[in-house]
């Protein structure tokens, strides 16, 4: 996972945790990353709308990684179109796994959901794993 110098990333959350399922979460908290640090972040109201609209609403706040819990092949795949890296199944507190998404240690089994190691991460990039 390469972190780009400047880029919006967001991370679907409830309350002060990941949420543990992308497809109802409703709150999205924005991160502006700046030479690997967080700029500014703040939260945005994702609202309960269907897998296009959504993935173009975090298209349209530029944002280029969603770190969320579990998600539906739906919305990740719609998601992947406009672009965004999906990087699914994380769990824990929310600042956590932001500072471990700007080390590069968000991948390790620590924040995965339990029962979705490395093996699954990626499983909706080309079919079936």
């Amino acid at each position: 996972m390469k972190i780009e110098s400047q880029q919006k990333i967001a991370l679907a959350v409830w309350g002060n945790i990941i949420s543990p399922v992308f497809d109802s979460t409703r709150m999205a908290l924005i991160a502006e990353i700046k030479d690997g640090k967080v700029a500014s972040s703040h939260q945005e109201w994702l609202g309960p709308e269907l897998p296009y609209a959504r993935a173009l609403r975090l298209s349209g706040w530029d944002i280029r990684v969603l770190i969320c819990g579990a998600i539906s092949v739906g919305f990740a795949r719609t998601i992947e179109v406009y672009g965004i890296e999906v990087i699914p199944f994380m769990s824990g507190n929310v600042q956590e796994v932001l500072d471990a998404y700007l080390n590069g240690t968000l991948t390790t089994d620590t924040f995965h959901m339990p029962g979705f190691g490395m093996r699954r991460r990626n499983r909706f990039r080309g079919g079936r794993r």
